[in-house]
């Protein structure tokens, strides 16, 4: 990575840290009031503890926010655009807002309009202020340590992890909204949704071609990328080490790409027949299957799946695990297993 001398532009005035968490901590109530019950939240700390908070050293509120927080809140939002009448509009409508967020000095204005404090908002304004919340501090915390290529670093990969998502998010609820059009609506819908002719049909010729595809296309909707880097900003791991990690994640190893698909898999392995396009969707596309019968084509695609990323995981920790330090990378891969494990099943999804 590049040298911490170079010259790099200084955050703008974050808010003070009290503020800051008070705001976080309103929009996460917010939040968790409104988009899932109170089992789901308990299930959720519990893992995002397991396998973000402990073994990448964060013990701050953040690495909750980016990750169930922040997932469950634009789960959401994307869900309510879909259904709006006017989706074709609310959709990149929605990307573009949560778009502003990871934009230091808009996201710094944002967070300025509720320094006194958050009133009762409408979900999209508490998931902006999660974002801005994380796009200021998590900037200004890196530079903070005397790290400021580092912060660089982190800000574009932050960004570039949150437009994934969104715009991922888009192109996957725009293929349901595609569906309910009549054909001759259909083609002029495809360049508002950011979408291309050739998304409408996979080019997988097998379930397994097909579920590959789908994590290709779509794995960053896990939202793991958003709650790896919204945690690693505000690690208490040394410098050198929260850098190593950051170039494990986004540099030529791919590490957030790969654990974004193991995500995705484990969390459609039980098919869900009510969402408008999953991993199951996708890959039975011109085929019909019950339930049951999807289910055990998704078991097998995921046990394949998991023994390859493991093996890779195992090569990267041969590899690099002394760059960031062999015990924290092999924690961390065991711990992100762990919970891969306990999604599965899928009964967190009634929960």
């Amino acid at each position: 990575m590049s040298s911490q001398s170079e010259t790099v532009a200084p955050p703008p005035t974050p808010l003070a840290e009290d503020t800051a968490f008070e705001l976080l901590r309103a929009a996460r109530r917010l939040i968790r009031g409104r988009t899932r019950a109170p089992a789901y939240w308990a299930a959720a700390d519990r893992i995002t503890a397991l396998w973000l908070g402990a073994p990448l050293h964060s013990t701050s509120e953040f690495h909750v926010a980016a990750g169930p927080d922040l997932a469950a809140s634009l789960d959401s939002l994307y869900e309510e655009a879909l259904l709006a009448e006017d989706a074709l509009e609310a959709l990149p409508g929605l990307t573009r807002r949560l778009q502003e967020m990871v934009e230091p000095e808009a996201a710094a204005r944002e967070l300025k309009r509720y320094e006194a404090g958050l009133p009762e908002v409408e979900l999209l304004e508490a998931a902006r202020v999660i974002l801005a919340t994380l796009t200021t501090q998590g900037y200004a915390t890196l530079h903070a340590r005397g790290a400021p290529r580092l912060a660089s670093r982190w800000l574009e990969a932050w960004a570039e992890a949150v437009g994934a998502h969104d715009l991922q998010q888009q192109r996957v609820c725009g293929l349901a909204l595609l569906a309910r059009l009549p054909p001759e609506a259909r083609q002029p819908a495809l360049t508002r949704l950011d979408l291309t002719p050739e998304a409408l049909v996979p080019r997988g010729t097998s379930f397994s071609e097909r579920v590959a595809e789908y994590l290709e296309r779509y794995g960053d909707t896990s939202a793991v990328p958003m709650a790896v880097l919204g945690t690693l900003a505000f690690s208490t791991l040394p410098t050198e080490e929260v850098e190593a990690l950051l170039e494990l994640c986004v540099g030529e190893t791919g590490l957030l790409r790969a654990m974004s698909r193991l995500f995705r898999l484990a969390q459609d392995v039980s098919f869900d027949p009510t969402e408008p396009m999953n991993v199951g969707v996708f890959a039975s596309a011109d085929g019909k299957f019950s339930k049951s019968e999807l289910d055990a084509r998704l078991n097998e695609a995921w046990t394949l799946h998991s023994i390859r990323t493991r093996r890779a995981f195992e090569e990267v920790l041969a590899a690099r695990g002394q760059d960031v330090g062999s015990a924290t990378l092999a924690a961390w891969f065991q711990a992100l297993f762990q919970m891969v494990a306990r999604l599965v099943p899928g009964t967190w999804k009634t929960e």
